[in-house]
């Protein structure tokens, strides 16, 4: 801040207050606060100038201005001798309405007298450069996180300070005045997903991240002067990922040749089931386990990260990932994800018109396949057999349900055409996964339906 700057801020000052004073300013300073005794002038300053980098060479500057703000007086100034406990000339003397020392490198005690004719004033500062130095002490050359300082639970990070001790006197009576500095620690990392340390210089870390992490330390004290450090965590973690969808029986890679798609809509999780488990995502890992929960597992360490595998009857099934990371540690975790079946289900339309017009073809109507056809769940072998009203069987089957390609409308898979009216079905046997405590029942198994042509 300039002198005509200073010079106007005093002016508005003096204004607002109704009195002229003398005083030394340290527009400069990173921060100030009186001292913690009195003096007849009134209370002296103690100003704070910070060191932005550690041991850095910084020149501080205080200005004195004279009780009424014109020329004429003069300016003698004296630092604090600590050996001597007085205070001792220095240059400059100077004359005029203010005075400036703009050479202080250290930290000391200051005063001016002011004289002007009879007129003699005595005004005191203390000038204190604040610093302080921060490492990260368990790190090496490359800022890694040392060797020994973390494990498969948890990692610890170690920081302290070296701290510049920071003291005025009692130009009174000698005594030395400490100044307590107290600081604000904060540890910040460029990982989302991992949580922020405590806000302690030495602090541990517990479920450390999967990913590698650098972790940042900021410290700020009273004076806002703040330092910096950082450190680097790689991570020997693993982390467990799964994800489980089941394939539909529309799937014709999973279903080669078997035309399931025609009589099964997606979302239909019939058993036998198959579904595919990807654990691609997990972090970190060498070695995986996979527990189906059907009894059946699977263990690779190879880059094959999805595996397909067929649950054979219904039912809610616990998925169980285990992964392990890189040797010596191989630190351990696991995940689960459910796979589910559902129990058997079943049921035949009671209109059936097979003329390709799309409405009453079959139960779900497929492009192509005009035929009276069951969407079940988890029925595995039928024995059906279907009758006109003369008790004549126009079709039968028997066999595994996903191999019927059900009835065309024809009589016994010929050229002729069953023409329209009330036809009856007869299940003889109906073989299915049955939940116990919602089974199919005897309803089922017989039935009638209206064919339509029109």
């Amino acid at each position: 801040m300039d002198i005509r700057k200073i010079l106007t801020l005093l002016i508005i000052i003096s204004v607002i207050t109704g009195k002229m004073q003398g005083q030394i300013f340290a527009p400069s300073a990173s921060d100030s606060f009186a001292a913690s005794y009195n003096t007849p002038s009134g209370t002296d300053k103690v100003f704070v100038f910070n060191r932005t980098v550690y041991q850095e060479e910084i020149t501080a500057s205080i200005t004195a201005v004279s009780v009424d703000r014109t020329t004429g007086w003069t300016f003698e100034w004296f630092v604090f001798n600590r050996l001597s406990s007085a205070y001792e000339p220095v240059p400059p003397a100077g004359s005029g309405w203010m005075s400036e020392i703009d050479t202080i490198t250290v930290s000391s005690g200051y005063q001016v007298i002011m004289t002007k004719g009879i007129n003699s004033y005595v005004y005191r500062v203390w000038v204190m450069m604040n610093d302080y130095h921060l490492e990260i002490t368990n790190k090496d050359e490359e800022d890694k996180l040392l060797f020994g300082y973390f494990n498969c639970t948890s990692l610890d990070l170690r920081a302290d300070t070296i701290l510049t001790p920071l003291f005025y006197y009692n130009p009174d009576t000698k005594a030395q005045i400490s100044v307590f500095n107290n600081f604000t620690i904060r540890w910040t990392t460029d990982n989302e997903e991992a949580s922020n340390p405590s806000s302690r210089l030495v602090t541990r870390v517990y479920n450390p991240p999967s990913a590698d992490t650098w972790y940042f330390l900021r410290v700020t004290d009273r004076f806002g002067l703040q330092r910096y450090d950082s450190v680097f965590y790689e991570s020997i973690q693993s982390e467990a990922r799964i994800t489980g969808t089941y394939i539909n029986l529309s799937d014709t890679s999973a279903y080669p040749g078997t035309g399931f798609g025609n009589f099964y809509s997606d979302g239909i999780r019939s058993a036998p089931g198959k579904y595919l488990f990807d654990f691609s995502a997990s972090r970190n890992t060498v070695t995986y386990r996979l527990e189906f929960g059907d009894g059946e597992v699977y263990e690779t360490s190879s880059d094959t990260l999805e595996i397909m595998h067929e649950y054979k009857v219904p039912g809610n099934y616990k998925v169980v990932l285990t992964t392990k990371s890189d040797k010596p540690y191989e630190c351990p975790d696991s995940v689960m994800v459910e796979a589910e079946l559902d129990f058997a289900g079943f049921s035949l339309p009671n209109v059936f018109s097979p003329n390709d017009d799309g409405d009453n073809d079959l139960l779900i109507f497929y492009d192509n396949n005009n035929v009276f056809r069951s969407e079940d769940v988890s029925v595995t072998f039928i024995d059906i057999a279907i009758f006109d009203r003369a008790g004549l069987k126009v079709h039968e089957f028997a066999g595994n349900i996903r191999d019927w390609s059900g009835w065309d409308g024809r009589v016994m898979k010929s050229n002729r055409l069953s023409p329209e009216g009330v036809y009856f079905y007869v299940i003889s046997l109906l073989v299915a996964y049955e939940d116990e405590n919602n089974p199919i029942g005897k309803k089922v198994l017989k039935g009638f339906f209206h064919l339509y042509r029109e």
